[in-house]
């Protein structure tokens, strides 16, 4: 199992590093997430989770030599539902993700048993994403690790100790070591819009995705309202920051500067979770179906997005608390 994990460590280390540097050789889109409940005052629960992105140009673009790869994948993807290369754009996203998990309290060497357990994850995930002005299909695989070769425990003592916060000392504790994986779909459809380019803009949209994966499996069904001016193609700001690439496809408009604010509010069906298949002694309540909620804004100026998102969720995996919440805060930039 240890030869197996380094494998694939070692993996997702090379494949970002291929991916970011050919992408800046490319000069298409990047995004940098920072999930964290200290931006609420808070540290529990789902606690801190970073995510690095690339999405290659999109297929239409003739100047870019990514494009090709766009092209070429759309072909490839074209008799599955929702992407056709003759009247939609298609790209490729890769990402990096990494999140951990804790106790309410980490003060303790000895976390208690009727709370979360310490975890961390690591995964590389991959996404081929087909849009136009009305919708946008997605489909993915990713890879990763659970255990301390994630790097969770610590990225977070780094975390605590910039920010003055308490260290954590439980996760000598941590759940893993284990290699998982799986494959995601997301489809979400423009409902209505108002406004024209330069004034003030509304839009309505559903959104469903579905994963099946051995750290979680989920559908889940959500609604997006935005407003705001200058408002890029993509209809679906990531306003769930730990979820997928969804929000990069078109994520800029072509005027230069523009804002938006927006809500999110759906409903999550998680059929396994691999923390509470592998808790073992912990015991703690976790709920089948989960509301979840999200408000935030963006700020585009040239070709940089700036955005800030605030993300709670009701039911998830918790002890001695009725929710769990934490905020996004993202950096999105072309060339």
């Amino acid at each position: 199992m240890s030869v197996c994990v380094f494998l694939v460590r070692a993996s997702l280390q090379a494949l970002l590093l291929t991916v970011f540097l050919s992408g800046s050789a490319l000069a298409d889109t990047f995004n940098i997430s920072w999930d964290n409940d200290l931006i609420l005052g808070l540290d529990q629960g789902y606690t801190n989770g970073v995510r690095l992105s690339y999405l290659t140009s999109p297929s239409s673009d003739d100047e870019s030599g990514s494009a090709r790869v766009s092209r070429a994948v759309g072909e490839w993807f074209e008799a599955f539902p929702g992407v056709n290369p003759e009247s939609q754009d298609q790209a490729v996203a890769f990402s990096l993700r990494q999140l951990m998990v804790t106790p309410a309290d980490i003060s303790r060497e000895e976390p208690l048993l009727n709370d979360l357990p310490y975890a961390g994850y690591l995964a590389l995930s991959s996404a081929v994403w087909s849009w136009d002005e009305e919708t946008i299909t997605g489909y993915g695989i990713h890879i990763g690790v659970v255990g301390p070769e994630s790097g969770a425990g610590a990225s977070q003592k780094w975390v605590h100790k910039l920010t003055g916060s308490e260290k954590p000392r439980g996760w000598d504790k941590q759940l893993g070591t284990d290699v998982v994986g799986g494959v995601q779909a997301t489809h979400a459809r423009k409902l209505w819009r108002s406004g024209g380019k330069g004034e003030l803009e509304h839009e309505l949209a559903w959104v469903g995705s579905a994963t099946a994966s051995s750290f979680l499996t989920s559908a889940s069904l959500g609604g997006v309202w935005r407003m705001g001016k200058y408002l890029p193609v993509n209809f679906v700001p990531d306003y769930a920051g730990t979820s997928s690439t969804v929000g990069l496809p078109s994520a800029l408009s072509d005027a230069g500067e523009g804002w938006s604010v927006f809500i999110g509010m759906g409903l999550e069906y998680v059929p396994y979770s691999y923390l509470k298949d592998n808790a073992g002694p912990y015991q703690f309540k976790e709920s089948l179906l989960l509301g979840q909620a999200g408000i935030g804004a963006t700020w585009q100026w040239q070709n940089f997005l700036a955005g800030l998102v605030i993300r709670a969720t009701s039911g998830e995996e918790q002890s001695n608390k009725d929710s769990f919440s934490f905020g996004t805060l993202s950096l999105t930039w072309t060339y």
